[in-house]
């Protein structure tokens, strides 16, 4: 018992250490993995962004022109609209954080926002599926704040998942327009499961290790509950009980009370017959055939009171068993008396 709780211990060990190596591996594994997913959904959004608004303000039916100045490098923009005349200073660091071109598409942004058809949801939602493609179950987020120019006024939109719009989830915040005025803040939330790089060696190689000392352990087990059932059997079927006493017919002891009494040869045959007999009762003839006496023996009879009387002995600490002759059967029972 303690050699197997020794080899158990060893074995759990074992599978501990390598259950924390595969939950290691597979952590490290899928943080890799989100911040290869982060890099794709930035560069995703662009695309879709781009893409959206482009297709938008073409809806709108608008005409304009666009041309540049021979690359001529400008330093200046300027907007006109209802509330005046506004000139922004252009900065490449925010021309560097801008989610598509500022110049044109933001020109394009700014003109769908003005006219209240900036298709944000529509972004999202396209942004969302073009993700779920590639990283299934991804929550998406965008978050749109615009500042006016010539207003003291700040507009804030919000749409897809907003549950996972946290610190935690942020993915930058980018400017959609020329003049610096709509910025655009993304969230998006990859399922663990599809960060993992599932083939991955070191992943594999533990995992499969787990698996194995998972099933050698069962085996083990197994194997050590088969022999503890086996061994139960057999000590089922060798074992015999007088009222008190309990014989072991393998070991050729006699148990009364936790006391043990070795048994001879002779007595332990005559024990083993009485406790396969019916009644517990043998003949003369059976007793001398099982101490292997010829019937021709002239002293078989005081042979045979003789065994019977060491068998006696044997349960003289408790007077409830006694062995009794049967002259009218022509043998001796064993009686147990309650």
């Amino acid at each position: 018992m303690k050699r197997y709780k020794k080899i158990l211990m060893i074995w759990i060990c074992a599978i501990v250490v390598v259950a924390v190596s595969v939950i290691v591996a597979l952590y490290d594994n899928a943080n890799q993995g989100q911040d290869v997913a982060k890099e794709v959904a930035v560069e995703t959004l662009r695309k879709v962004a781009e893409r959206v608004v482009n297709r938008e303000f073409d809806g709108l039916g608008m005409f304009y022109a666009f041309g540049s100045d021979s690359g001529k490098k400008h330093t200046k923009r300027k907007a006109i609209s209802e509330n005046g005349e506004f000139e922004v200073i252009i900065d490449s660091l925010k021309e560097a954080q801008g989610l598509f071109p500022l110049d044109l598409v933001g020109f394009k942004a700014d003109m769908l926002n003005y006219y209240g058809k900036f298709p944000l949801e529509e972004i999202c939602l396209e942004w969302k599926a073009e993700m779920n493609d590639r990283y299934g179950g991804a929550m998406c987020a965008l978050f749109l704040k615009v500042n006016p120019m010539g207003k003291g006024i700040v507009q804030e939109l919000s749409t897809g998942d907003e549950t996972i719009i946290a610190s935690q989830n942020d993915l930058g915040t980018y400017y959609l327009d020329g003049m610096y005025t709509m910025r655009l803040t993304a969230y998006m939330l990859p399922d663990f499961g599809h960060c993992v790089d599932w083939a991955d060696h070191v992943l594999q190689i533990l995992s499969c290790i787990l698996c194995i000392l998972l099933l050698g352990l069962a085996v083990y087990i197994g194997g050590q509950q088969y022999r503890k059932r086996k061994t139960a059997d057999t000590l089922t079927k060798s074992t015999y009980r007088f009222g008190k006493y309990i014989f072991d017919s393998v070991n050729h002891t006699l148990t009364y009370e936790g006391e043990k009494v070795s048994c001879t040869p002779q007595a332990a045959k005559l024990l083993l017959g009485f406790a396969k007999s019916p009644e517990l009762f043998l003949t003369n003839d059976e007793i001398a055939e099982i101490c292997g006496w010829p019937l021709s023996d002239l002293n078989l009879g005081s042979r045979r009171r003789k065994a019977i009387s060491l068998l006696g002995k044997l349960f003289e600490a408790d007077d409830s068993v006694q062995i009794l002759l049967l002259p009218e059967r022509k043998g001796y029972q064993i009686v147990i008396s309650k």
